[in-house]
Parts: C-alpha cells; sequence; structure tokens
C-alpha cells in the first residue's frame, strides 16, 4: 500500500486512518522523529514514559507504568549509600 502524504503549512503530516488501525495506533499517543544518516525520516512511537524523569529511553515496565535504567540506578545509588551508612 502506497502512502503518500503532504506536509501542511506547519509541518505536521497525517499517518494514514489504515496504517492507524493497522497498527493500533490511537489519539493522544507519541512519536519519536529521527533522521537516519542518509537522510530518511524515521517515526518510532513511544510506548511510555519514566514517571520519574519523564525520558522514553531504556524503559522498564512496572505494573502499567514505567521507569527508565538511568532513575533505577539512581534509586540503587541511593540505596546502597544508606546500607553504607547503616540506615
Amino acid at each position: 500500500m502506497l502512502n503518500e502524504k503532504k506536509i501542511s503549512k506547519t509541518g505536521g503530516i497525517t499517518i494514514p486512518s489504515g496504517v492507524r488501525r493497522e497498527l493500533g495506533i490511537e489519539n493522544g499517543e507519541r512519536v519519536k522523529v529521527d533522521v537516519s544518516k542518509n537522510g530518511d525520516i524515521i517515526l518510532k512511537r513511544i510506548t511510555g514514559s519514566c514517571m520519574m524523569c519523564g525520558g522514553n529511553d531504556g524503559l522498564i515496565k512496572l505494573d502499567s507504568k514505567y521507569i527508565c535504567k538511568g532513575c533505577i540506578s539512581k534509586i540503587n545509588d541511593i540505596v546502597k549509600g544508606e546500607d553504607e551508612n547503616g540506615r
């Protein structure tokens, strides 16, 4: 299926409804926009964001929420520091 879209005056594009239905994309979902080395535009679906810092890289799902590996590392450092100080 060929999907061509025109970029709007404000620089936006619409993902065709057939593609959204096929992928289960709903209103309000977020995507990350990247550019490849050869200049291709890549849209990557964002599945969530860290409940601590709001980032979306290195996410781990915890129940229905997400936390990133960076925040987990910071929490581990805090816990280790408390253990060493006898708290």
